[in-house]
Order: structure tokens, then C-alpha cells, then sequence
């Protein structure tokens, strides 16, 4: 790989937060590398002389981005961008993608295992196997997935993998709700488009959350959306957390309303001790950890760190988020 040449120098290469090491590898083989998290890094120099990003979850606010005037391009190393001002990106001239599809399949695993989980009562029958109590399985009740249905909130690549696993896997009906996506999106999935969410919720047995996190979405799942639900249908986010009322949601499983619910995703993260759905018995949390698996990991690194490169090369990063930033970015 060539060297990027600005004015002669090597450009410096910031990573926010830890990432794979082939990610690093590409980066140090184009510029010098600046780990901002690492102990002894002088990490404001870093952020002043850095002219392009790789970021995981840590938060870019603009006061931040404002305070780095030599940045060109953040990589964001995954999908969700709520942790990235793109507003104040766009302002400065610096241009933010993403790396869809890297992890989908990862996350959409994790999806349909917190579902089987859920269903199954695996976390009951752990503790009935662990505590000694085996033989009191008896009124313990396990469900199943085949031939249910399932509804999908949002319509992505995510979406896409957790419909294929469920329709070949398990036969599942699979409903989708995506305002921004057609009828061929949906076919494509093997899905009926639905055209109301409470429509979708009343229909589903299983609800699993594929949306990004938005001033539109945020709260999206909340009270009066819960009692749209069937009643014993379980809930799946794997998204974002902000998009499910979790104190909704608590009563609602408290009450027997819904079945079950599995967590990978949380409003705050982590989830304060006190927060009633950690001790509830029908939940199966994860910690945030759906698309991290060694291949997914590696895949993400590599994306984004080739995109940063790329784009100081002056190569349109494909998943540009603000397009508009491109034509007039920094130089």
C-alpha cells in the first residue's frame, strides 16, 4: 500500500477507541498512527494534528470536532452513527461514513439467539440445571419459533439476515415495517410489508428492533406501543436502546403482559444497578455486543480504516453519510 502524501508529510491517523489489529496495520502502512485511548498518549495534540478518524462508540460531539482543524474523515468503525455530530461534520468539511454490512450478520445471530433464549427459557432452565432443582422442569413452560411470526422494525441489511435465518430456519412469517423502504425491499426479505407499526405489533409474536437511533425513533417502542402488542409476544432489540421506553417495557413484562424480552441494548449503557428489567426473570440481556465477533471485529477494523485511507487518497468513501460534505471538504 502507498504512502498518502500531504505536502510531503505523513498524515496522522487517530483511532478513538481499540480496534482489530489488521485495521491498525492498514493504517500505520499509510500515515502515523495516534491511539487516543492508549495510557501515555498526549490524546489532545492527537485529536489537533489528526487528519482522519476511526471511531467506535465513544462520543463526537461538535465542541470536539470543532477543536480538530486538520480532520478530513471519520470512519466510523460499525453502523450506528448516534455518537457522531455528522451536523457539525458537515459544517467543517469532513466527511463520515460508516461500514454497513460488516457486522449484520453477527448482529442478526444474536438477534434470532436472544429469541431462541427468550422462548426456550434457557436462563430458567440454566438455573434449574445449576441450583440443583432438575426435577422441577415439570411446569416450566418453553416455547418455540417455528411456524410464528415475526415482525421486523426497520428494513436493512440487519432486517434482511434475521428474515432469511427465521423463514429458512424456522419457517417463521416475516412482517416488515420500514417507512423509507418499498414493496421490492420486502419481497427481496421474503417479507409482507406492513404499513403501520401498531398493525405490525398486533400481528407478531416476536418483535425484533432494526432501526437506527433518531430524533424520530427515539422512544419509538413506548407505552401505548407495548399495548399494541400480542399479549405473551417478546420483544428483541438489538438496535439501539433509546428506541424501547424500558420502564414501559418493565411493567409490561412484570405484568405478564408480554412474554419476554431480549436486550442487547440499552438507554444507558450500562444499565444502571437499579434498573427493574435486571431482575426480572422472563429477560435475557447482552452487553452491547451483538455485532462484535472476531470476523465481524475484523471486518469493521478493516472497513473503516481503508475508508479513511481511501478518502485521503480523494476516493468518495461508498457509505458517505453526508455526501454533501464531499465536493467542499477539507484539503
Amino acid at each position: 500500500m502507498s504512502e498518502i502524501s500531504h505536502g510531503g508529510a505523513r498524515p496522522v491517523l487517530a483511532i478513538v477507541d481499540p480496534i482489530h489489529p489488521e485495521g491498525v496495520a492498514i493504517l500505520r502502512a499509510a500515515g502515523e498512527v495516534v491511539e487516543l485511548f492508549a495510557p501515555g498518549t498526549d490524546a489532545e495534540r492527537g485529536w489537533a494534528r489528526a487528519d482522519g478518524l476511526v471511531i467506535r462508540t465513544s462520543p463526537l460531539p461538535a465542541a470536539r470536532i470543532a477543536a480538530c482543524p486538520r480532520l478530513k474523515v471519520i470512519g466510523k468503525h460499525g453502523v450506528g452513527v448516534d455518537n457522531i455530530d455528522i451536523a457539525a461534520a458537515t459544517r467543517h468539511g469532513i466527511a463520515v461514513f460508516n461500514t454497513p454490512g460488516a457486522n449484520a450478520l453477527a448482529v442478526a445471530e444474536c438477534a434470532v439467539a436472544l429469541m431462541l433464549a427468550v422462548v426456550k427459557r434457557l436462563r430458567a432452565c440454566h438455573d434449574l440445571v445449576a441450583g440443583g432443582r432438575f426435577a422441577e422442569r415439570g411446569p416450566l413452560r418453553v416455547g418455540d419459533l417455528s411456524g410464528k411470526t415475526l415482525g421486523l422494525v426497520g428494513g436493512g441489511r440487519i432486517a434482511g439476515e434475521v428474515a432469511r435465518i427465521c423463514r429458512h430456519g424456522f419457517g417463521m412469517t416475516v412482517l416488515v415495517y420500514d417507512p423509507y423502504s418499498g414493496e421490492a425491499r420486502a419481497a427481496a426479505m421474503g417479507a409482507e410489508k406492513v404499513h403501520g407499526l401498531d398493525a405490525l405489533l398486533a400481528r407478531a409474536d416476536i418483535v425484533s428492533i432494526h432501526t437506527p437511533l433518531t430524533a424520530e425513533t427515539r422512544g419509538l417502542i413506548g407505552r401505548g406501543r407495548l399495548a399494541h402488542m400480542k399479549p405473551g409476544a417478546v420483544l428483541v432489540n438489538t438496535a439501539r436502546g433509546g428506541i424501547v421506553d424500558e420502564a414501559a417495557l418493565a411493567d409490561a413484562l412484570a405484568a405478564g403482559k408480554l412474554g419476554g424480552a431480549g436486550l442487547d441494548v440499552f438507554e444507558d449503557e450500562p444499565p444502571a444497578r437499579g434498573n427493574p428489567l435486571l431482575a426480572l426473570p422472563n429477560v435475557v440481556l447482552s452487553p452491547h455486543m451483538a455485532g462484535i465477533t472476531e470476523d465481524s471485529a475484523r471486518r469493521m477494523a478493516v472497513g473503516a480504516a481503508q475508508g479513511v485511507v481511501d478518502a485521503l487518497a480523494g476516493r468518495k468513501p461508498e457509505a458517505i453519510l453526508n455526501p454533501e460534505a464531499w465536493d467542499g471538504r477539507r484539503r
